[in-house]
């Protein structure tokens, strides 16, 4: 495989034109292809447009981003203003318009909702290297799919890409359909949050005070932006553990409403005493929760394997049997650690295995799925299919859905050139 860096627009168009098949790529922080195996990637270019100018302005309270702009780069643009963006992810050095692409939700979800719901508008390269623009827009549903997504209300994400509005046609589509070159996204008025840590009882011991948490934290999602964990497997890998053989839940709580809060929701919990919640700096908690998945990267790397992680969501009334089923996994002997977005019902179990126990891991990996497919959950909920989990797509699609994705891609990709090892060409294995 060839990698190249296109500088700017008009090299970028140059290569499309070339009708290569290429994989399209920003900040390599993906956790669904396998850039350290680029082996694995069918593709004859990987472009990384990590190196396209960057645009950032403010207008009307809605950030216009351009280029290879980073999260990093829109936090540090709005600081000396009154307005804050609503989504971002763990890895904020990640390119925005990469998180559009993938439908990326990020931790702030809980309280605000997807990166999906902000999208005002974007523009986008097609086939032919011309930039095209798309609205937020109702567009006219395929009742069939339309049916289908109507599963997974309530989900960050269904199995496949919500067909709803024009700027679905890029979202989550993971560049399969052209390149996004331009967005314009909602931001909100910047508030003063607090943020506590609820110390817990390890889960693969006790579950009962994680459940009453994350069923009463449900109420005041208006006050509460970040509900997160991060078990005691994540917190042993940071250079300075705050606590050690116990789970973590974190709250980012709206200044103004802490004491309502405090009065009607944590002084209420029946599994936590007072001295289990303590504040801690914000800055604090976001090096922690950014320092527990580079420990897992360096670990797959140095253990030489394709990360092994679940991305799944589930109903809250299937939260509990998700736990259990993560219980039974904490017994099969292979390192794991558990984290992630508690407060939407959405975890990341990570195995950390050696080559010889990867066989063992893909079996359990096929098993899951089988298991969350049952109970109606959504099988990839903010990082997207790629390709490392192709695999475990097929069994969540009704036989209709390959056809309504193979007539998407020859509409807009007649000549198979972008990323055509991605999802859309499923069809044909």
């Amino acid at each position: 495989m060839k990698v190249i860096y296109p500088k700017n627009e008009a090299e970028l168009k140059e290569h499309i034109l070339k009708k290569i098949p290429s994989l399209y790529v920003m900040s390599k922080t993906s956790t669904v292809i396998p850039y350290d195996f680029l082996e694995e990637i069918k593709e004859e270019y990987l472009v990384d447009l990590s190196q396209l100018e960057k645009e950032i302005r403010l207008e009307r309270d809605h950030l216009i981003v351009r280029g290879a702009v980073t999260w990093e780069d829109a936090i540090q643009y709005l600081a000396n203003t009154d307005r804050s963006i609503m989504t971002y992810p763990t890895e904020k050095s990640a390119c925005i318009l990469a998180g559009l692409a993938t439908s990326a939700t990020g931790e702030m979800a809980f309280g605000y909702g997807t990166f999906r719901s902000q999208i005002k508008s974007c523009k986008y390269l097609n086939h032919e290297a011309r930039e095209i623009s798309l609205s937020n827009q109702i567009i006219k549903k395929n009742k069939d799919y339309s049916d289908f997504i109507e599963n997974y209300l309530g989900f960050k994400n269904p199995p496949l890409p919500r067909f709803e509005k024009e700027v679905d046609l890029m979202i989550g589509t993971e560049g399969q359909l052209g390149i996004i070159t331009e967005a314009v996204f909602k931001t909100v008025k910047k508030e003063n949050y607090l943020t506590f840590f609820i110390k817990l009882p390890k889960w693969e011991e006790e579950i009962n005070a994680h459940l009453e948490i994350v069923e009463k934290a449900q109420a005041f999602r208006e006050d509460i932006r970040i509900c997160e964990f991060l078990d005691s497997n994540s917190i042993k890998y940071l250079k300075n553990p705050i606590v050690e053989n116990s789970d973590l839940i974190i709250l980012e709580i709206k200044e103004t409403s802490f004491e309502k809060i405090y009065e009607e929701f944590i002084s209420k919990l029946d599994s936590i005493k007072e001295d289990d919640v303590f504040e801690i700096d914000s800055t604090k908690f976001q090096e922690m929760r950014v320092e527990i998945p580079r420990a897992v990267n360096e670990i797959n790397s140095r253990n030489k394997v394709i990360k092994k992680g679940t991305d799944a969501q589930v109903p809250f009334n299937k939260f509990d049997g998700l736990l259990k089923y993560f219980r039974n996994w904490s017994e099969l002997g292979i390192d794991y650690n558990l984290f992630g977005h508690i407060g939407d019902f959405h975890l990341h179990f990570n195995f950390l295995p050696l080559s010889i126990e990867s066989d063992l891991v893909n079996s359990e990996l096929e098993s899951f799925y089988q298991f969350i497919l049952k109970n109606n959950g959504s099988p990839f909920a903010e990082h997207g299919i790629g390709l490392i989990k192709q695999k475990f797509l097929k069994d969540f699609l009704p036989s209709f859905t390959t056809n309504y994705l193979k007539n998407l891609k020859k509409i807009h990709d007649p000549d198979n050139i972008f990323f055509p090892s991605g999802f859309m060409n499923i069809h044909e294995e």
